[in-house]
């Protein structure tokens, strides 16, 4: 079959025709999709860019206002000791006692408990900060003045702390105030809070004899002298009982 002129520009057309509507599927439209989607980015990062412009005009009050903020926090956090153990507790309750001028003849514990934690935590998994309590109850006895110089005691003292619950009741035999009393203690635990065991002047502890310095003779030369003394005074008391017995015959003697 011969294919005429007029077929040529026909079959022209038709790749004419294709290759438009292939430029416009396969390029225009791609290319308005993508400028469509770079012109929504644009208006995120306009967004961005005036967000960040008008926190930049207070960056400096805002950080003022944090700066304020951890002082008051660590002055805060400053107020509470670094934890509390039985010992630490003993200590405390006997300087209660000094100043307040009451007795406290017995004292029990109760396990730490957590109050509080922080969202941030530290490389290790702990958090950054936590709040810890427990509680110690005394029996005391005391005069009236006695229990509030040991409430002014607690309320001034250098670590947090609270009455959670007291008792006092009038004993007519010794004319004072006696019952319990049941005192929060708090805690925390973050870097500027490390524990350090109580120091009580005049108690060594870890030493190799527990006697103080007294010389103790070694324990072989103890058996030698002792089983010598244990002859000497089996000899003795034979001889003492030999002349105990003459002397009773001697006695029995001198009547007739």
């Amino acid at each position: 079959m011969k294919i005429t002129q007029k077929h040529i520009q026909y079959i022209l057309l038709l790749l004419i025709v294709l290759i438009a509507v292939g430029a416009y599927y396969f390029g225009y439209v791609g290319f308005v999709e993508k400028a469509d989607a770079i012109k929504q980015s644009n208006k995120a990062i306009d967004a961005r860019i005036n967000e960040l412009n008008e926190k930049e005009t207070h960056r400096g009050e805002w950080q003022e206002a944090i700066d304020k903020t951890d002082e008051s926090i660590k002055a805060l956090l400053a107020k509470y000791g670094p934890g509390n153990t039985p010992e630490k507790s003993i200590i405390f309750v006997k300087s209660l006692e000094d100043a307040a001028g009451m007795s406290i003849p017995s004292i029990a514990f109760t396990p730490d408990s957590v109050l509080f934690v922080s969202e941030d935590y530290n490389e290790d998994g702990t958090p950054k900060v936590e709040i810890d309590t427990s509680m110690i109850t005394v029996n005391y006895s005391t005069t009236y003045s006695g229990l509030k110089a040991c409430m002014d005691y607690i309320n001034n003292y250098s670590e947090r702390m609270n009455v959670n619950s007291f008792s006092a009741g009038y004993d007519q035999e010794s004319g004072q105030l006696t019952g319990s009393m049941v005192i929060n203690l708090f805690g925390v635990k973050d870097a500027d809070h490390e524990y350090h065991d109580p120091v009580i002047a005049g108690i060594n502890l870890g030493v190799d004899n527990i006697f103080g310095n007294v010389d103790f003779t070694p324990v072989e030369n103890n058996i030698d002298n002792t089983a010598e003394s244990t002859a000497d005074n089996a000899d003795t008391g034979e001889a003492t009982n030999g002349e105990g017995e003459q002397s009773q015959e001697t006695g029995e003697g001198t009547p007739e």
